[in-house]
């Protein structure tokens, strides 16, 4: 191993816990599932390379539940996929460094960065909880993060040092047992930082209400019948009634329906009925505002248009993005900035950043004017946005530009003048300031 190796692995262990207390067999912990938990430790194997794929979890198995939940949790899921995920260390993007691909091209071998944040967000808005491993090759090296099953992760206390650390079964009775710096977590709503409010547990009543006038609909609507109502004159007798009755059902069946012939006198209505009140039928929209309340979405993201607060598409994606994802967003930030830096490497700067206007691309007036505005106050250079285009650099449009109209607020205040033609106003005149060039 060379000297740089070790470097990296003693730079990539500074920030990990010491290794996990007392010999197998004598469970510090407490919490988790009583007693079975120190049955489960003392025939507990650690180090088995223990990973699910998506398919094997409860989580997918959720969103076959109803169709309003589906809709809600992908809607958030693909908006957390679709935005870029890079670490920095100030200005410079870290591209040579395996977490930075990790997080953006490729967390495991099985899946994206894209479906393993969209993996990651099923779980939590289904389960409340969602879990993801970080594995280390032989020189001690962050090689992958793997997507756990939140069913098979069983939180746990350390008795001495409060610390938490986490029991994964494989299903088979084999343990792993992993302290809190090896997992990444995120919680959909948790008041102690270790455990999560089950989502599904809470629009239960919802999907069981849906299911419930469904079926109560079904049941009605079978009932539902339309009546003939013949009307006769007083001169026809009971016999002659009767066939006339006959007579008209006969060639009613047999041109399908459609066809009634009456004898001289004989008028008929079509009597209908309904089996329920039509209001029961908005069970979808019921169902579509509390899924949205729930899940903290803004309802027309379901269909549910009554109380849109935007005309515009646009005003309604940037919606999503304040009420629904900025939230989502500081949570993976910030457990991505303590699980995968060092404090050294915080102290100097380093950052993960999520790229949220990704997610505002397909709207190219409101890029354009973010472009427009950041250029005309400095904040970039024309090829630095041409760049975010994929756009070849142009000359001198390395140049940082400002609008002429802008000045100072300090020399505004003195009646001071700005140069036009000097550029960024490196020529600032000061008239009204005592007539000397700045």
């Amino acid at each position: 191993m060379g000297k740089r190796q070790r470097k990296a692995m003693r730079t990539r262990a500074r920030d990990r816990p010491t290794s996990p207390p007392r010999e197998l067999g004598t469970s510090p912990f407490r919490g988790g599932e009583g007693s079975g938990i120190q049955a489960a430790y003392a025939r507990g194997v650690r180090g088995a390379n223990l990973t699910w794929t998506l398919d094997s979890m409860r989580a997918a198995q959720n969103l076959a539940s109803s169709e309003t939940i589906y809709a809600a949790v992908l809607r958030i899921a693909n908006a957390l996929g679709t935005m870029p995920v890079h670490l920095y260390k100030g200005t410079e993007r870290m591209i040579d460094d395996p977490r930075d691909y990790l997080l953006s091209l490729r967390p495991n071998k099985r899946q994206s960065a894209f479906e393993f944040k969209r993996a990651m967000e099923i779980c939590r808005n289904t389960e409340g909880r969602a879990y993801a491993v970080k594995r280390f090759n032989a020189y001690g090296q962050l090689a992958a993060l793997e997507c756990l099953d939140p069913l098979k992760v069983t939180p746990l206390e350390e008795e001495t040092t409060g610390e938490i650390w986490y029991c994964v079964s494989d299903g088979k009775g084999g343990m792993e047992y992993l302290h809190n710096w090896y997992v990444l977590e995120f919680f959909h709503a948790s008041t102690n930082g270790v455990s999560g409010v089950r989502v599904m547990d809470v629009l239960a009543g919802t999907v069981q209400y849906g299911e419930e006038v469904k079926k109560f609909s079904l049941e009605n609507l079978k009932n539902v019948s339309n009546a003939i109502v013949m009307q006769f004159p007083t001169t026809f007798d009971k016999p002659r009634r009767e066939r006339a009755v006959n007579e008209t059902l006969d060639i009613y069946r047999q041109n399908g329906g459609k066809i009634i012939a009456l004898d001289a006198g004989v008028t008929a209505s079509m009597l209908g009925g309904s089996g329920i009140d039509p209001a029961a039928f908005d069970v979808d929209g019921v169902t579509r505002r509390r899924v949205a309340t729930v899940l903290t979405l803004p309802p027309h993201i379901l269909g549910d248009y009554g109380d849109v607060t935007s005309a515009t598409i646009e005003g309604q994606n940037l919606e999503l993005l304040t009420m629904t994802m900025t939230p989502i967003v500081q949570q993976w930030i910030e457990q991505l900035d303590y699980k995968m830096l060092t404090p050294q490497e915080r102290r100097e700067g380093w950052e993960y950043r999520f790229d949220m206007e990704a997610y505002l691309r397909a709207d190219g007036k409101t890029m354009a004017a973010i472009g427009q505005s950041q250029i005309r106050c400095g904040l970039r250079t024309p090829n630095e946005l041409r760049a975010k285009d994929h756009l070849a650099p142009k000359p001198g449009g390395d140049v940082l530009l400002v609008s002429k109209d802008l000045a100072p607020v300090e020399l505004v205040a003195k009646g001071g003048t700005i140069d036009l033609n000097a550029l960024n106003g490196e020529k600032n005149s000061a008239k009204g300031a005592g007539g000397e060039n700045a």
